[in-house]
């Protein structure tokens, strides 16, 4: 990784995590220097947080390694190599209805988080098709923007040893997740608030692997949704289970014995019952679900040279693929943009409308989205075949053997 911290790019990312990588890797290819503020710990959460940012969790993506490569080339084939795992969507499963069928393959791929940053951090800084530099900074935020009402110029960041330091760009992408502070550095340059939509109620998020029992490391993936709690279970690589509970009450899901029992008291344990034979490969990992959000910074006048992308703009639940998809659908749309060259007057405006479109798009079909909203029909847990086959497995492991 590149350690120099340069005071002027032609691109500046906020945020090292998926959305944020992919836009790197897309503006890398359109020939410009980019440097990406990986952070750390959100600047929102204070260090004596009672939640920590989630670790590792499952990656629910509906389009599989298709999409991934497209943004980031090379990335498809070194995921497979590591052992991220691809299911076929059969016609009907509720997550295929996330995806029209013109935009290609109808495929589930998994695999945790850390693979999934890791391979595309790598893609990125290697990249041999990239004409410039690309820097990824770790311990780096932005803590405000600069600029004016009618044009963001950079970022003031904050590295990891205390100091700051103002980094000037032609165009800023803010990827920096659910606890993005965007609405207030644009309101400190004067520029008006955004309407946000919201759905759902905040809760919490609690993540955990498993390694799976001797024959079970396919079993297919399990959700439970159950009012606002659910759970899902997705085989990923060497041979583990990544499982993610979601609910109001922190208490309840937090700790390793927390974790089981309420799997298990979900209307339908088929989750449970699975993760009680198995042995947990790390510790529980809760951090804040907030509801369902979507910043409508299209319809905001100004400022250019800053597009939002990600959880930033639009965050879905945690249990929920369209996240993975508005942050592809926002890359391509930037993408598509930069064809005019970056220090075009109009990139950021119009990247950030498409985007929208997409975000739109997304955002009309809650139905595969368990936290959406309690007066919705809540996500049905894929065809009942599949979900029978995971109930058979864990009943098969649990039944006592014959003397």
């Amino acid at each position: 990784m590149t350690t120099t911290r340069p005071k002027h790019v032609e691109a500046l990312i906020i945020g090292g995590g998926y959305a944020g990588l992919l836009a790197a890797s897309v503006v890398a290819l359109a020939g410009y220097d980019v440097l990406v503020l990986a952070g750390g710990r959100p600047a929102a959460l204070p260090r004596d947080a009672a939640c920590e940012p989630a670790g590792h969790g499952e990656v629910l993506h509906v389009g599989g390694m298709w999409d991934v490569n497209d943004l980031a080339y090379g990335s498809g084939p070194m995921l497979r190599r590591r052992g991220a795992r691809t299911f076929p969507l059969p016609d009907g499963d509720p997550l295929s209805l996330t995806r029209s069928q013109s935009w290609g393959t109808h495929e589930l791929l998994t695999c945790s988080r850390g693979l999934l940053t890791a391979v595309l951090r790598e893609i990125v800084l290697a990249n041999p098709a990239r004409e410039r530099g690309t820097t990824i900074v770790d311990g780096a935020r932005a803590v405000g923007l600069i600029g004016d009402e009618s044009a963001v110029l950079g970022a003031r960041v904050r590295c990891d040893d205390g100091t700051e330091r103002e980094v000037t760009a032609q165009l800023v992408v803010d990827a920096s997740g659910a606890d993005a502070r965007t609405a207030t550095w644009l309101g400190e340059l004067g520029v008006a608030a955004a309407q946000v939509t919201t759905r759902g109620a905040a809760g919490f998020s609690a993540g955990c692997l498993f390694r799976a029992p001797h024959g079970l490391a396919d079993v297919p993936r399990t959700t439970v949704t159950d009012g606002p709690r659910g759970a899902t279970l997705v085989p990923v690589e060497d041979g583990l289970w990544a499982v993610t509970q979601t609910g109001p009450d922190r208490e309840r899901i937090a700790g390793a014995d927390a974790f089981a029992a309420a799997a298990l008291t979900l209307s339908d344990p088929a989750v449970g019952r699975l993760i009680a034979v198995a042995e947990p490969a790390g510790e529980v990992i809760v951090s804040p679900a907030p509801a369902l959000r979507w910043h409508r910074y299209e319809h905001v006048r100004g400022p250019r040279g800053i597009v939002v992308i990600g959880d930033a703009l639009a965050t879905f639940g945690p249990l929920d693929p369209r996240g993975a998809l508005a942050a592809e659908a926002a890359v391509r749309a930037l993408r598509v943009a930069l064809g005019r060259g970056i220090s075009h007057p109009t990139v950021s405006r119009r990247s950030q409308q498409a985007i929208a479109e997409e975000i739109g798009r997304l955002w009309s079909d809650p139905g595969t989205d368990p936290t959406a909203d309690e007066h919705l029909e809540p996500v049905a847990p894929g065809p009942s075949t599949r979900l029978s086959r995971a109930r058979a497995a864990a009943g098969r492991v649990l039944r006592p053997r014959a003397r």
